[in-house]
């Protein structure tokens, strides 16, 4: 029996100023072309680098992909953790607030996560998945105790709970790189969230109160 390696503990990366210049111009080509289509010779090229003078910043392809994920990863993680400890809120406004948000990090970056998550399926990269995993295994821990908070009548954990607040802002990611047809406005994106969490932080209604 084969056993997954564990998931590392997540790290937001740092970068120093080139790095971030030479990162923005990674998540261009990445979101143009896809990870397979990344090369340090690419990068170098829109930055106006020689290929030599990213190795200094990045020894590797997989440095540079590890920086985008932690990056990407702390986009999310940074402003959830804050909204989750605003106690000065309710638990369903801290979680919408969270939703909101990650559904904003989707649309900002062109649904690159989704990219990421297929291209290290599609390609068996078990490494891109573990730092993936370390992300929403982040995300989900976060989310997991506010949701914790809110007592839904579900009989389930609240680490299972917390995916379905995963699920519209995975559906929106999916619609922007697979479904670019159905283009949602960012006003109804907006309305989508704030239907969608209501409906599921809305308590369950008694029996008294079913119409059935």
């Amino acid at each position: 029996m084969t056993h997954s390696p564990p998931v590392p503990a997540f790290v937001p990366f740092e970068p120093t100023p080139r790095q971030r210049e030479i990162l923005d111009h990674a998540f261009e080509l990445v979101q143009q072309s896809g990870l397979a289509h990344l090369t340090l010779r690419k990068v170098a090229e829109r930055v106006g680098f020689t290929e030599a003078a990213i190795y200094r910043h990045f020894p590797s392809k997989s440095a540079l992909v590890d920086a985008l994920v932690r990056t990407l990863g702390g986009r999310l993680l940074g402003p959830v953790r804050e909204l989750a400890a605003d106690r000065s809120r309710p638990p369903a406004e801290r979680v919408e607030r969270m939703v909101r948000h990650h559904v904003a990090v989707l649309r900002a970056t062109g649904g690159l996560p989704i990219i990421l998550v297929a291209e290290a399926l599609a390609t068996g990269d078990e490494e891109l998945m573990l730092r993936m995993r370390s992300v929403m295994g982040a995300y989900l821990a976060v989310l997991s105790e506010t949701v914790a908070e809110l007592g839904l009548p579900v009989g389930l954990p609240a680490s299972l709970q917390a995916l379905l607040f995963i699920g519209l802002p995975a559906a929106l990611g999916l619609q922007l790189r697979a479904f670019p047809a159905f283009a949602v406005s960012d006003a109804q994106s907006e309305a989508l969230v704030d239907y969608y969490v209501h409906a599921l932080t809305r308590p369950a209604p008694t029996s008294a109160e079913d119409p059935s």
